[in-house]
């Protein structure tokens, strides 16, 4: 069992990640560099079945037209981990890595996937191990390459 939190403290999960080394995604589109202020966005995503909010009261969410959510803490605004429906049958856990608190769980950490890669940075270095795609992959290809 893993757990995370926020910047502040306010925000606290526990999530059952099963994989070693822990499998995860960056996705470099422009909407997740802005989000994230870096040059792409890390996470992972894991059924809801694997999550548990320990605190979440501070959570406040911000919505584009398009549909693009941002979730955060409103007292540190760091991202928070945001609960997805891809179809009516199936919820998932969006959580950002550097929530974890993986030191002494694990020190293996494997991107399995780069996408968007269509608006990737051009100082950002690709892992070449990873599966690499120009645009957003299918949503059940990107749970294969997770778990």
């Amino acid at each position: 069992m893993l757990t995370g939190k926020c910047l502040y403290g306010d925000i606290e999960f526990e999530c059952n990640i099963n994989t070693n080394p822990l499998k995860i995604y960056q996705c470099h589109c422009t909407l997740c560099k802005k989000q994230s202020g870096s040059s792409s966005n890390s996470a992972t995503i894991i059924p809801t079945t694997d999550f548990k909010w320990i605190k979440n009261d501070t959570i406040k969410s911000w919505r584009k037209k398009t549909g693009f959510s941002s979730h955060f803490c409103a007292n540190c605004g760091g991202p928070v981990p945001n609960l997805f429906t891809p179809s009516p049958n199936e919820q998932y856990y969006w959580i950002p890595v550097g929530l974890l608190d993986i030191e002494g769980h694990t020190d293996n950490v494997k991107v399995v996937a780069n996408f968007c890669l269509n608006s990737k940075s051009s100082w950002h270095q690709i892992d070449s191990e990873a599966e690499n795609f120009a645009e957003l992959p299918e949503f059940k290809r990107l749970l294969e390459l997770l778990s």
